[in-house]
């Protein structure tokens, strides 16, 4: 929703996970903490500062997932990669999220 994302593609040396690979990093806190580390109003004007709109139907929701809760994308992606399990093929970069 804030760092981005990645778009992977599978490798020839994937078949012992199947052809699957990450589809996240992976979070480093849990909801709970991060709706009390976090204010949703604020990140949501923090991230619009940053050119990325966001319409979330609660800020305690949107609290749940600020980017901070999760591993860094860019080391998830490059241990996927050194793993043999994918393959970079390009980074977006988030301009919108939509938060239900």
């Amino acid at each position: 929703m804030e760092t981005g994302s990645y778009l992977l593609t599978g490798v020839g040396s994937g078949a012992a996970t199947f052809f699957s690979t990450a589809h996240g990093s992976g979070r480093t806190m849990s909801r709970a903490k991060a709706k009390k580390s976090f204010h949703g109003h604020e990140l949501q004007q923090s991230l619009e500062r940053r050119g990325i709109y966001v319409r979330t139907v609660s800020y305690a929701g949107l609290a749940e997932e600020a980017g901070a809760a999760y591993k860094d994308i860019d080391a998830v992606v490059e241990a996927t990669e050194r793993a043999g399990l994918s393959r970079r093929v390009v980074r977006l970069t988030p301009i919108g999220n939509v938060k239900g």
